[in-house]
Order: C-alpha cells, then sequence, then structure tokens
C-alpha cells in the first residue's frame, strides 16, 4: 500500500508543510500568481521558497535546474536558500548536479519520508555505486560531424566528465588526426568523490585503442575525425549513441543542415542501430521571438530524417543544448600557460556555487538516458 502521504500532490504537499513546522520553521503559501516554487518558509532573519516534486520515479536532472535557475533570477534572489523536497529520490545525473554544486549551494535537496526529511542540513544522499566489473560490455559513443571546429573535442571531453561525476569510469578515444583531445585533456582526469574513491577519465590515442586497455571503463567516448573515411569502422559499428553538434546561427542553419544530414547518410552506411542526437553547442539565447523563429527553421530542416529514421533525434535547444560561456571559451587557455607540462582539467570549476557547462552536460547525460534507453548503463 502506498503511503497515505504520497498519495497525491496536495497529501504530499502539506505533509512537506507540517514536517517543516514541525522543524521551528513558518510555512507560508505562495501568491496565486506565483510561478517557480510551492510556498515560503522562515525562521528568524532566513526565508526560503519550497519546491515540492510528487513523483513517482527519481527526480531528473532537468527539474533540478529549473529550480536552481529560478534561484539565480531577479525574483529569486530575495530568498536566502531554497528547499527541493521530492517523493522518491533522485537519478544519477541528478545526484551528480548536487554533489557538483557542494556545500555551499544555495539549493538544498532532500526526500519527505514519514516523520523526517532527509537529505536536507548537511545529511548524506544515497549514493548509488555502479559496478564497472559487473558486464563486460562496453557502451560506445561518438562525436562526429563532416565539419570540423564545431566543439567536438570539447563536447566529447565534458560529457565524459559528466558521466565520471555518475561514478562511471569513462576511456576518452582520440581519433582526430589533430590529437587536441590529448593536448586539452593529457592523460587523463580524475574526479573525486566524498567517500573517498573516485572515477577516472582516460585518454587513449586512436591509433593504439583496445578495449583490454581500458578494462575498468564502461563508457567510451571517440573523439571522431570530421573525415569519416579516416575513422576505423570496426569503431564507427560499435557506437550505440553518436552527437552531432551544431549551431542556432541563422546564416548557418541550411548550410550546417546539409552537412548534418550528409553526416547521417555516411553514418547510416556504416551503423543503423546507434542513436544519433543533433545537440546544438554555443547557444546564445536571443530572445524568445528570434528563438521560436529559429527553433521552427531548425526542426524544418531535418524533418525529412525524424520522419523516416526512429532513432535520430533533433534536441531542442530549450530542453537541452551547451551555452556558450568565458568557461568553455577559454577552456584549453591551461596549455599555453604552462606548454612544458599543462595540466589535466575541465571547464568544471563552480563560479558563485554554479557551473553552467557542468549543468549542461550533465543535462545532455540524462537527456541521453531517458530519451534513448541509456538506462543499459546502470542495468536496468
Amino acid at each position: 500500500m502506498e503511503p497515505a502521504y504520497i498519495k497525491n500532490y496536495s497529501h504530499f504537499e502539506q505533509h512537506v508543510a507540517t514536517l517543516l513546522h514541525r522543524a521551528g520553521w513558518t510555512v507560508i503559501g505562495a501568491k496565486s500568481d506565483q510561478s517557480g516554487y510551492d510556498f515560503v518558509v522562515r525562521k528568524g532573519n532566513l526565508v526560503g521558497a519550497v519546491c515540492i516534486k510528487w513523483l513517482r520515479n527519481n527526480v531528473a536532472a532537468p527539474q533540478l535546474l529549473k529550480f536552481a535557475n529560478f534561484l539565480d533570477s531577479d525574483e529569486g534572489d530575495k530568498f536566502n536558500f531554497g528547499l527541493f523536497i521530492t517523493t522518491r529520490g533522485f537519478s544519477g545525473p541528478a545526484l551528480a548536479l548536487i554533489r557538483s554544486w557542494g556545500k555551499d549551494a544555495k539549493i538544498r535537496c532532500g526526500i519527505a519520508q514519514e516523520k523526517k526529511l532527509v537529505g536536507i542540513d548537511g545529511a548524506e544522499y544515497e549514493d548509488r555505486i555502479y559496478d564497472d566489473s559487473t558486464t563486460s560490455e562496453k557502451i560506445y559513443f561518438g562525436i562526429f560531424t563532416c565539419k570540423g571546429g564545431v566543439g567536438k573535442t570539447t563536447i566529447a571531453a565534458h560529457l565524459a566528465g559528466a558521466f565520471a561525476l555518475q561514478g562511471f569510469n569513462v576511456a576518452l578515444v582520440d581519433l582526430d588526426p589533430e590529437q587536441n583531445l590529448q593536448k586539452l585533456v593529457g592523460d587523463g582526469v580524475f574526479v573525486p568523490n566524498s567517500r573517498g574513491r573516485g572515477t577516472t577519465i582516460e585518454v587513449f590515442d586512436g591509433r593504439d585503442w583496445h578495449e583490454d586497455s581500458a578494462r575498468d571503463c564502461r563508457i567510451v567516448i571517440c573523439d571522431c575525425s570530421p573525415a569519416l573515411e579516416r575513422n576505423p569502422t570496426n569503431l564507427l559499428e560499435k557506437l550505440h549513441y553518436c552527437i552531432i553538434p551544431t549551431t542556432l546561427n541563422p546564416l548557418g542553419l541550411n548550410k550546417h543542415g546539409q552537412v548534418i544530414r550528409d553526416t547521417v547518410t555516411e553514418i547510416r552506411q556504416i551503423n543503423k542501430k546507434a542513436h544519433l542526437f543533433v545537440l546544438v553547442n554555443n547557444f546564445k539565447n536571443p530572445g524568445a521571438q528570434k528563438l521560436s523563429l529559429l527553433r521552427k527553421v531548425y526542426f524544418e530542416t531535418y524533418k525529412d530524417i525524424l520522419t523516416t529514421d526512429d532513432k535520430f533525434h533533433c534536441i531542442d535547444p530549450e530542453e537541452v543544448c551547451i551555452r556558450a560561456s568565458e568557461q568553455l571559451y577559454y577552456w584549453g587557455i591551461h596549455i599555453l600557460e604552462n606548454p612544458e607540462n599543462p595540466s589535466s582539467k575541465l571547464a568544471f570549476d563552480l563560479i558563485g556555487g554554479r557551473c553552467y557547462p557542468r549543468d549542461d552536460f550533465i543535462s545532455l547525460a540524462d537527456y541521453i538516458e531517458t530519451k534513448a534507453g541509456v538506462g543499459i548503463l546502470r542495468g536496468e
């Protein structure tokens, strides 16, 4: 039997309000025209916004990001903190976001149980530790387009970082002759966690790649050469997922659209099973009216592929995209600062408790998981 307090949203909202009241908070209902949160809590000089999520499954990363972005807005700025309370738990990408924000973040997340709130005030989240040794099958990602200079290397490295934050060891395979991935990430990156253990991002030269070189890596991400024939056919055949970067430039939509159409045609000659994702990179929001027009042309460009290929995904930039940011723009300056011994790093440093590149790539990992069944990673 389902507990009465999670019978429906109204019961759950009242239950959370009661728990907070018992903890000494004054609970104030939100205004009828207010969006972004469900009610307000006060204690002394502290004022918090509370977001309630009544769900039958785990919270996804975009649901968390929506509330986090509200807290960063002018309207959210009047609150000292925000509480995000749910019924069940948090997905792997959502947990990675929570961990990445750290203890000083403005947002606090928790689960409402029958008699208490768990996960608030520094309580440990129930972490899901994934054992890479449970299966020998690796999951292959390719980052590919027939055009250079669209951010393939940046996406490959930081998607690896998003998976590493979730507890997966990742192998990055550099197939591009320019070998920018090896220059920027070096031998790899170690991602620590609060439990004293961590995960690794290992970098391999495509000419020397063999699965046995990365036996403990569950995920393999290939930074592909823009010339399809330069990529090993045996690797392209292995791809489960392929990300095709593009931009939402009004002058380049049709031109780059043809490049992507050619890219899809070339990939499908070798691999018919992989899920293909067109991803908008370096996104700058032009405002609601212009964005609506750009999105219309964007989806129209790939309409025929969408109707004939059920594993082709044109990702809505309003749902998931990689935003333009100084952190990504200046990623790589570390190899100029110390060319003899450059550090291995990603553009995941926190600024003001948040990191938009980190948020965006975790959202991308979450999108792939929910839209294309990457649940295979978790044995689901």
